[in-house]
């Protein structure tokens, strides 16, 4: 199924990780009691009653975000968005995704993954097999330019629950990011860490419109500027042409404690040349942390076999 959901950018996790700070465990719960809804065929339903603790201000700015995204008539997909869907690649198929992304920070630092690309096989009908690298360029404010392979990224994923009917989709994805033999350790643009994420996806459609949640912790290996923690989105769109799909997401992180992290709404549209090619792009900015990005973007194009 095509969606417009997932493998998009990725260079603004790790930097703000470190770096946000600010009190945003009220945001990253908000979006975790949203990935954990129920559902009635008509509406999404949190089934958490914690959601009475969370900040009413944070919950309406979601849900109206939601609704607006519905609406207007936004989303399905893989790339452009960091909410991924619960769909693998078809058995014995490929699927190749390659992008440039680049992010813009209040203070003037500039970075890019120019390219990045990302490999996908479909090794049974619902077990999918990743693996990622981009080419990291870094501008630091006052600065010279910064440029070095970034780390890999490889994954499995499986989709253990599925129903037709009630169009509903359910998956894992873990995954283990790691630094190459590189010089790009000694520049600074990666750590001497290894990284877990271990993500669940849910993937769920209402009428014409199909939505994305995803929850994840991530676990570091050794001692670093890292701190373990949490990632949440939520997405939502629908085909809006024949070829033509838009979407809207809010996409969070914190460290572990929830004592700091970010939070990013963005828009992304796909395109679908044919069965095996389409593009993608995606625009978005940091709406919460003392050192969110004023702008993201993504373009990319997705081929497959």
């Amino acid at each position: 199924m095509k969606t417009i959901f997932g493998k998009g950018p990725t260079v603004v996790t790790k930097k703000f990780r470190r770096r946000l700070t600010g009190d945003f465990g009220d945001v990253i719960l908000t979006l975790v009691v949203l990935c954990s809804a129920c559902w009635d065929g008509k509406s999404v339903v949190p089934k958490c009653a914690f959601v009475s603790l969370l900040p009413v201000r944070n919950i309406f700015a979601l849900f109206v975000f939601l609704a607006m995204g519905a609406v207007s008539a936004h989303a399905q997909g893989n790339p452009p968005f960091y909410t991924d869907d619960a769909g693998t690649v078809a058995k014995k198929h490929w699927e190749l995704d390659l992008g440039i992304s680049t992010e813009h920070d209040r203070n003037g630092d500039r970075s890019w993954q120019a390219p990045s690309a990302g490999l996908g096989y479909g090794l049974t009908d619902n077990l999918e097999l990743d693996y990622g690298v981009p080419l990291l360029i870094v501008r630091p404010a006052g600065e010279s330019t910064k440029s070095g392979l970034g780390n890999s990224v490889a994954g499995v994923k499986w989709r253990f629950f599925e129903d037709n009917t009630a169009k509903l989709a359910v998956s894992v994805n873990p995954q283990v990011e790691f630094d190459n033999p590189t010089s790009s350790r000694r520049h600074g643009l990666v750590e001497n860490n290894t990284e877990f994420l271990l993500p669940l996806q849910v993937q769920k459609s209402f009428g014409e419109i199909e939505t994305a949640f995803n929850v994840g912790r991530t676990f570091h290996a050794r001692e670093s500027g890292d701190v373990d923690g949490w990632s949440a989105g939520v997405a939502a769109g629908r085909k809006v042409t024949e070829r033509l799909y838009l979407g809207a997401e809010a996409y969070g992180e914190a460290a572990r404690k929830f004592d700091h992290g970010l939070l990013l709404l963005n828009l992304g549209a796909l395109y679908e040349l044919n069965d095996q090619v389409s593009f993608s792009a995606l625009l978005g900015r940091g709406v919460a942390g003392a050192d969110r990005p004023d702008f993201v973007a993504f373009v990319g194009v997705q081929l497959m076999r």
